[in-house]
């Protein structure tokens, strides 16, 4: 995986608030971590599935990640117009 310092690298926790993940232009959830640069996002499946029983199962997926924080995804509601 890439240098974890730079902007395309997205953690859950990384404290840059919650963002939508895409994978070849279609959304994907339950990211655990990704790099845009390199094309990678680690994700659990839905429904979360634990072979051991403790742990949730993860798995890489390969491809075009684009990443859009949660207020660029969503656009604001426009007031209602009279008339």
């Amino acid at each position: 995986m890439s240098d974890e310092a730079g902007e395309h690298v997205h953690w859950a926790d990384d404290g840059r608030g919650q963002r939508e993940v895409f994978l070849d232009g279609r959304r994907i959830d339950c990211v655990a971590y990704c790099d845009t640069k390199a094309g990678i996002a680690v994700v659990a499946d839905v429904p979360l599935r634990s072979t051991d029983g403790k742990h949730i199962d993860y798995r890489p997926v390969w491809g075009e990640i684009k990443v859009i924080s949660i207020e660029q995804a969503t656009p604001p509601s426009e007031p209602a117009r009279a008339g």
